[in-house]
């Protein structure tokens, strides 16, 4: 075994017993001296947490900012469209509408063409001929109130006596058949005749 010599526990001693003075103090850490800071190094902590809270406050405003701007242009863009899709809808439907009653009037006329060749391809010769010979009686009514016209005012200057006694009530009861025609022709030839006599 290795035998310590007796100086050199004493100079170990002398080595260790330095005078507080002479000794140099390490710097002590802020755990070791019970988590303990300056307040100077706090305040610039908190001035700096605040510059970022309000760059990222300032930088959500602008966010929310663009948000609503592309929401309003969205919505006005969807109402135009909207009223643009409506105003197309009712112009198709007014055509769609328009051309049901074209196709209508059409089929109506069509209808009633037909029906019109049915009956007159039906209907007896003989009421045939008597369709044609009831046509030109528009005009012999006209030619008769001329002549009642005429009558009258002429009437008007003669005398009682010479006036003519015309039953016309006669001819309109039964004017559609070729006995009252002639009766109405002979009423006319008399009429004629006493114009003659009386001028």
């Amino acid at each position: 075994m290795l035998t310590r010599r007796p100086g050199a526990r004493s100079a170990v001693a002398g080595l260790g017993a330095e005078s507080p003075d002479t000794q140099v103090k390490a710097p002590v850490s802020p755990r070791l001296s019970g988590g303990r800071h300056r307040p100077g190094a706090y305040l610039d902590m908190k001035i700096h947490f605040e510059k970022n809270l309000e760059e990222e406050r300032q930088i959500l405003l602008q966010q929310q900012k663009i948000c609503r701007n592309r929401a309003r242009k969205y919505f006005v863009e969807s109402n135009r469209r909207k009223k643009a899709f409506e105003e197309k809808r009712k112009e198709q439907e007014e055509r769609e509408h328009q051309i049901r009653e074209q196709i209508l009037q059409q089929r109506k006329q069509k209808v009633e063409e037909v029906t019109e060749k049915f009956q007159r391809a039906h209907i007896p010769f003989s009421q045939r001929r008597r369709t044609v010979l009831q046509r030109p009686v528009l005009p012999l009514e006209d030619a008769l109130k001329q002549i009642q016209e005429s009558n009258l005012k002429s009437e008007v200057n003669l005398p009682s006596s010479h006036r003519p006694i015309i039953n016309w009530s006669l001819y309109y009861s039964s004017r559609k058949t070729s006995w009252n025609r002639r009766i109405f022709s002979k009423a006319l030839k008399k009429i004629g005749v006493n114009r003659e006599t009386s001028g």
